[in-house]
C-alpha cells in the first residue's frame, strides 16, 4: 500500500435550472493497486470536533467497470456504480437508514501508482423518483 493525498470533488444538481451543489474532501489515504483497478481508503471525522472516529472509514473500490463507495461509521454508505445498471443501496444516518437506487450513467479512470483520477456519474432515486443528478470525481497522487 502507498500513502496518497486524495481529492474528492462531489456536485449534486437537483434543478437543471440551477448551479450544482458542490462539496471538496482532501485528505490522506491508501492505495492499493488491483488486478482489475486499484482500493483507495481513508478516515475521517465526520463530527468535526478534532478527534479521529475509529468507526469511521471509507474505501472507494474500482473493479473493472465497476465503482464501489463503502463508508463505515456514523454517516455510513454502501453504494455501487455501475454505468446503465441500477442498484440498490443503504445509507446509514444518525436518525434511521434509507434505502435508494443507484443509477450509473457513467464511469471513467486514469490510474497508476503514482496517480490517477475516477469519475463517477450517477443518479440517485427514492421510490423510482429522480432525486438528484451527482458526478464524483476523485484524484490522488503518492506523497
Amino acid at each position: 500500500m502507498k500513502d496518497v493525498m486524495i481529492t474528492i470533488v462531489n456536485s449534486m444538481l437537483v434543478d437543471k435550472n440551477e448551479k450544482p451543489d458542490v462539496t471538496e474532501v482532501i485528505t490522506e489515504g491508501k492505495l492499493e493497486m488491483t488486478e482489475t483497478g486499484c482500493v483507495l481508503s481513508y478516515d475521517l471525522d465526520p463530527t468535526d470536533d478534532g478527534e479521529p472516529d475509529p468507526e469511521s472509514h471509507t474505501d472507494m473500490i474500482l473493479d473493472g467497470n465497476s465503482f464501489n463507495f463503502i463508508r463505515t461509521g456514523m454517516y455510513g454508505a454502501d453504494f455501487l456504480v455501475e454505468p446503465g445498471v441500477r442498484n440498490q443501496t443503504l445509507y446509514r444516518m444518525p436518525f434511521g437508514n434509507m434505502t435508494v437506487g443507484v443509477h450509473g450513467r457513467e464511469l471513467r479512470s486514469d490510474i497508476s501508482e503514482d496517480k490517477g483520477n475516477i469519475t463517477a456519474k450517477y443518479e440517485i432515486d427514492f421510490n423510482a423518483a429522480l432525486v438528484a443528478d451527482y458526478q464524483m470525481d476523485i484524484s490522488y497522487r503518492t506523497i
